[in-house]
């Protein structure tokens, strides 16, 4: 080489280049290709899902909107290894939407985390958009009504029950809020109870499209008591008392049925004795047929069960009157 004369080196450079040059461009072309083929085919993919959130809510939403979305990655594949969720944060902005209708809004990302070191990366969101229905918010009153489960102890009911406070704002969108005339509790179990009880409960979710202004727990109240019932007792002997005791009876009809009131115990306790149904024969002197009015007795706290409960009611009894045939007794042998 003539170091002497730069020029006539340069000059010797593009001579030599140009020497074939078509064939020597494409080959710079194709080398060209090939090292970005190359680089391309050592770029990797991963999805990973995405929270969606929602930013700049004015109205209120109608329709049900995907909890997260889809976002595919692209990059070196020791740059995407650690990305997750978390560094991808997807949204919706509804800032600009303020008149009620059905939307079709762009979902934007925001890098986070380890993403913000990563230059080459690609990234992109599935769905692109999502179909947003947006109606305007009504508030309404509504009544607060107890969601009882369960059973009182059996023979109690309840007196009263009431919840403090009894009504509660609902806010939802004015098309739907005709759709609910009241709140319930959370359900309330009175299994087994048999006694006034208080207790504080938790009002249920109305729906994912209303929300409760105030207080979602309130105060339930309830009264208890013994619950009255009313039966019949039927097939009881009718008896004769207080006859002559060289007289015999022979009474017909020979049974009759008494209905009492009380509490489920007493009702339950009770036993019909020898004194329930009675005939008085006290007046009687001679052999022959008398019709006698029957008398109920034999009824009182005693029958009733324990020793706090009330005494059984005598509502009706049958026969009223009977027929009793009176025989002198057979003399001893």
């Amino acid at each position: 080489m003539n170091l002497k004369n730069p020029l006539l080196n340069i000059n010797k450079f593009i001579k030599t280049f140009t020497i074939d040059s078509p064939a020597k461009i494409l080959s710079l072309v194709m080398a060209i290709f090939l090292f970005m083929f190359h680089n391309i085919n050592l770029l990797k993919t991963k999805t990973i899902s995405s929270e969606l959130e929602i930013e700049g809510e004015q109205l209120i939403i109608t329709n049900v909107i995907p909890e997260s979305v889809s976002v595919k990655l692209r990059g070196d594949e020791n740059d995407i290894a650690n990305i997750s969720g978390s560094d991808i944060i997807a949204f919706i902005d509804l800032s600009r939407y303020t008149v009620k209708g059905s939307y079709h809004v762009p979902i934007k990302i925001i890098k986070s985390g380890t993403v913000l070191n990563i230059d080459t990366l690609e990234i992109s969101v599935e769905p692109v958009d999502i179909l947003v229905n947006l109606d305007s918010p009504v508030i309404k009153n509504l009544k607060i009504s107890p969601s009882i489960s369960g059973a009182l102890a059996a023979g109690y009911d309840f007196v009263s029950s009431s919840v403090k406070p009894d009504q509660i704002q609902v806010e939802g969108p004015a098309s739907l809020i005709d759709t609910i005339s009241e709140i319930a509790t959370e359900p309330i179990d009175v299994s087994g109870r048999y006694s006034d009880f208080s207790l504080l409960s938790n009002l249920a979710n109305p729906g994912r499209f209303f929300t409760l202004r105030g207080d979602p727990i309130v105060e339930y109240r309830a009264e208890i008591q013994e619950s009255s019932i009313q039966q019949l007792f039927s097939g009881i002997n009718i008896n004769a008392v207080d006859l002559n005791e060289n007289f015999t009876a022979k009474i017909l009809p020979e049974t009759g049925g008494i209905t009492l009131r009380g509490s489920y115990a007493g009702i339950n306790a009770f036993t019909p004795n020898e004194k329930t149904l009675v005939v008085d024969c006290s007046t009687i002197t001679t052999e022959g047929s008398f019709e006698l009015p029957v008398t109920a007795g034999g009824i009182d706290s005693g029958d009733a069960g324990s020793g706090d409960t009330k005494p059984l009611e005598i509502q009706a009894y049958q026969p009223e009157k009977v027929t009793v045939e009176i025989t002198k007794r057979a003399a001893n042998g």
